[in-house]
């Protein structure tokens, strides 16, 4: 899990630790930048990459909450209080309204928000 991410921040140190060396020698400044490039660029994609699969995984779990808890969209709809969602989306908006079940359900994947809110 961690092997990507350990792989690419130790790129980034050996290229930053490389530049240190580098600016001392004779070689064209244009491999400085190049070393400096990579020390930036492998720590930003190394945890670029841990934040992607962590969202991934959080929404694995959101979805396999909701099977487990409701299973489908009408067992949801009778478990919220549907007059007012109807009322909070008819004069505040889609938004809110889904904001109000996610407040009721935090655990609930937003995309079944939304689809209650419009189903209503």
């Amino acid at each position: 899990m961690y092997g990507l991410r350990v792989v690419l921040w130790v790129i980034g140190m050996v290229a930053l630790g490389s530049s240190f060396f580098v600016m001392r020698s004779d070689l064209p400044k244009a491999v400085v930048v190049l070393c400096m490039v990579t020390a930036i660029a492998c720590p930003v994609a190394a945890e670029s990459h841990a934040a992607w699969r962590k969202q991934g995984a959080r929404q694995m779990e959101q979805q396999d909450w909701y099977a487990q808890s409701f299973g489908s969209i009408d067992v949801l709809r009778a478990a919220v209080d549907e007059p007012a969602l109807r009322r909070i989306r008819d004069e505040k908006g889609s938004a809110n309204a889904v904001r109000e079940v996610k407040r009721q359900f935090p655990r609930l994947p937003l995309d079944v928000a939304a689809n209650l809110v419009k189903a209503l």
